[in-house]
């Protein structure tokens, strides 16, 4: 195909309204296509070098963010030649897994459509055979549906025990205004640390506060704990539960862990969510909680007034230090970790969550930021508004 007919029809795909808002995708597609051009195979960490300009360090192989920048021009692809595009004389195609440009022409695709309609045959005749094994084999015990699916199924697959952390809050003794000694709770102090720099800079206070052995949960525990609960009766894994404030380091690696907590309050989990690399930002009033290297990252806010919570809520999938997993829910609010929790333990939301966005990407490990709206408890909507 002639390079200055693919040139000249590049430039009419950048300047449609799919990709003219976006420049992460203008500049992957162009470098794709250039580099495709040239007959070169780039993979992740060369897009990521040359591209983007990062650095990795010598044992970096994958660049998991690269794989959801590729699936965004691919979708935006499609949709372009779904629509503005439908008529054109060259058709950009990048396959699942790979990082070239196909030119194709209008031609060249309605063959690849013609041998598509053999799928459905298929497919029905493999659900057939599949509906008579079934009969066939019925009255043997059926799999446990959970050890299929994404996020548990990796949990499964190893040895370790699972520990489920709930993220308490941290209090103090003082007077209070009844004149008795009670407990109070400093939405700023959430540690020990936090605790022994205000009396630094505040000494007097160390005549009328004092360290609490007490603790406290919110509400969210018990309705997040129950929905963890309902999916380890179903595997029959073995399950124990921590408060954040009694974990030892020593846990980090003997178990896997499930993690149900604040931003603000992260404990022992703060480094190890820092040190992972983000595309956006969330804060609350100006404080910031997850923090992306990009400075013109997009930064996420969570609302509340009398009659709505807006929060938003971060799912954490990923590798522990020893063969075990980390599965870390966080959010401003309780909203948002209550909402989080209920679908990622529901199977239609696992299946379409796995088609929809794991299978896509190809991701086992992934960060997912969910915009969460309820009010009291109860959500109303729920939306899954970025993934990498």
């Amino acid at each position: 195909m002639d390079r200055s007919l693919i040139n000249s029809h590049l430039e009419k795909v950048l300047q449609s309204r799919y990709f003219r808002k976006s420049k992460i995708s203008c500049d992957l597609l162009e470098y794709l296509v250039q580099a495709s051009l040239e007959e070169k195979n780039p993979k992740e960490f060369t897009i990521g070098v040359e591209l983007f300009g990062k650095k990795y360090d010598h044992e970096a192989k994958q660049d998991s963010n690269i794989r959801v920048y590729i699936h965004h021009v691919r979708k935006k692809l499609t949709e372009y030649y779904e629509n503005e595009g439908a008529k054109d004389p060259v058709i950009f195609e990048i396959e699942r897994g790979k990082y070239t440009v196909r030119f194709k022409t209008p031609k060249d695709f309605a063959k690849n459509k013609q041998r598509s309609y053999l799928i459905p045959f298929l497919l029905s005749m493999a659900g057939l055979l599949a509906a008579l094994f079934f009969l066939l084999t019925g009255n043997r015990e059926k799999p446990n549906k959970f050890r299929q699916l994404p996020i548990w199924h990796e949990m499964a697959q190893n040895e370790k025990k699972t520990l489920l952390v709930l993220g308490d809050y941290f209090v103090f003794n003082g007077l209070l205004p009844t004149g008795r000694t009670g407990v109070y709770r400093d939405f700023s102090i959430n540690s020990e640390a936090d605790y022994e720099y205000l009396l630094d800079k505040k000494p007097e206070l160390i005549k009328t506060i004092s360290k609490s052995n007490l603790t406290y949960l919110s509400k969210m525990a018990a309705f997040c704990e129950s929905d963890i609960y309902k999916v380890f009766a179903q595997t029959g894994g073995e399950i124990d539960v921590k408060l954040l404030s009694d974990i030892q380091p020593t846990d980090l690696k003997d178990f896997n862990i499930i993690f149900i907590g604040n931003y603000k309050n992260m404990g022992i989990f703060e480094n190890l969510v820092h040190e992972m690399n983000f595309t956006f930002s969330i804060s609350n009033a100006a404080i910031p909680y997850i923090i992306s290297n990009d400075p013109c990252a997009r930064v996420y806010e969570a609302q509340s007034d009398k009659l709505k919570e807006e929060d938003y809520a971060l799912v954490i999938n990923a590798s522990g230090y020893s063969d075990n997993r980390f599965l870390l829910f966080l959010s401003s609010q309780d909203i948002g970790n209550i909402s989080t929790v209920k679908q990622l333990t529901q199977p239609e939301y696992l299946k379409h969550f796995q088609e929809e966005q794991l299978k896509p990407l190809e991701l086992i490990d992934f960060k997912a930021l969910y915009k969460v709206e309820g009010i009291n408890k109860t959500d109303l909507s729920f939306e899954l508004i970025h993934i990498e």
